[in-house]
């Protein structure tokens, strides 16, 4: 609900009156005395009849969301042999956006990463 609030005491008497002509009963228009002028609470199909903002009851619906694309899950290097060294590991947890002393060796970060993951 809008409030319409006069800029100037010579309007008080314009608004409430266009306000009150275009309502279908004066109940629809409420006054607030709460802050330092007085405000005109009203509905915004009746703010629109009354020239005072723009209304649909029919709006254009907003578009979906992009959907996230889907994270593609990366293996975790081998635990031994080839490709289980401690760059592999720095890279995959750097991949993961997992937080680490880069001074850490191979053995501490898989001890880190089991630590996190529940050895999982």
């Amino acid at each position: 609900m809008p409030s319409i609030i006069p800029t100037s005491s010579d309007q008080v008497q314009d608004i409430a009156r266009a306000l009150l002509e275009a309502a279908d009963s004066p109940d629809e228009v409420r006054t607030d005395t709460s802050g330092p002028r007085l405000a005109f609470i009203v509905s915004d199909e009746l703010a629109t009849k009354a020239g005072f903002g723009e209304y649909d009851d029919d709006p254009e619906p907003l578009p979906e969301p992009e959907p996230e694309p889907e994270s593609v899950p990366v293996e975790e290097p081998p635990r031994s042999g080839k490709g289980s060294g401690e760059e592999a590991w720095k890279k995959f947890l750097n991949d993961q956006k997992f937080e680490f002393d880069p001074k850490l060796e191979r053995n501490d970060l898989i001890a880190l990463w089991d630590a996190h993951t529940g050895g999982q």
